[in-house]
């Protein structure tokens, strides 16, 4: 299947919404600590598993240690939403994109210029917050502030603005977001895969007509799309747009 095909599909849609996964910011160059390498070298450096360290019950017993890997492992390693989410962001300019949703938290879709966006798990940039007083701070507040960001006003550690494991996601949030899914006619899964948790999550609200997927590598379950691409989704998705175009001017 080529960048073409995907086009025609696209353009023939009503409703297109997007789950935008982990490989698309793994694309950007942003160590998301799933592989084993990252995982070992995090563990021999702090003592603890990312898993371990990036939760509510660490957060809240070893803040300090939390706040030195989040500072080191997070934050440090920003970079700028790359070709995929630019397409993704020019897909919503066009009217082909309704919205996009996913649950990593460097706001690539909204950065890229995409305004409707769910991110499930929040994000790095907005509401780090006190969790006494809800006031705001900013990201370079959290890498400035001492070893432990307090609040200016209560005086206790803010919390980031991503939800850390153990922590409920936004019920309001995550309804809305399902609502999107149900109302699409087609799904474009993008850098991610039939298995992963968000897919999974959100495939029962799912009654259009096609969904398609786009991520490099090959994985169990790909077959269960309606139509598969394996490719980056930072070089398919530019090629996509630039089709669209093309046949809107033709």
């Amino acid at each position: 299947m080529n960048s073409a095909q995907i086009a025609k599909m696209l353009l023939d849609s009503r409703y297109v919404v997007c789950l935008s996964g982990r490989e698309m910011i793994v694309e950007d160059g942003i160590d998301s600590m799933r592989n084993m390498e990252t995982a070992y070298e995090i563990e021999m450096k702090y003592g603890y598993s990312p898993e371990e360290i990036f939760s509510a019950r660490f957060f809240n017993t070893r803040v300090e240690n939390f706040y030195e890997f989040y500072r080191n492992e997070v934050l440090s390693q920003d970079k700028e939403p790359g070709a995929g989410y630019q397409a993704l962001a020019e897909l919503e300019r066009m009217g082909v994109l309704q919205c996009t949703i996913t649950r990593q938290l460097y706001n690539f879709p909204k950065r890229a210029g995409c305004s409707r966006v769910y991110n499930l798990h929040g994000n790095i940039l907005e509401k780090n917050h006190c969790p006494r007083c809800s006031r705001e701070y900013s990201v370079e507040y959290l890498m400035t502030s001492g070893k432990v960001p307090l609040c200016e006003k209560c005086r206790v550690p803010i919390h980031p603005g991503v939800t850390l494991l153990g922590e409920m996601v936004e019920i309001g949030l995550t309804t809305k977001a399902a609502d999107e899914v149900s109302k699409a006619d087609t799904l474009l899964l993008a850098g991610t895969n039939m298995r992963a948790e968000e897919v999974q999550q959100f495939l029962c609200y799912f009654q259009g007509e096609r969904v398609i997927l786009i991520h490099s590598g090959t994985c169990y379950g790909d077959h269960e799309a309606d139509y598969f691409v394996e490719a980056s989704v930072s070089e398919m998705l530019p090629k996509v747009v630039e089709d669209i175009k093309r046949m809107r001017n033709q």
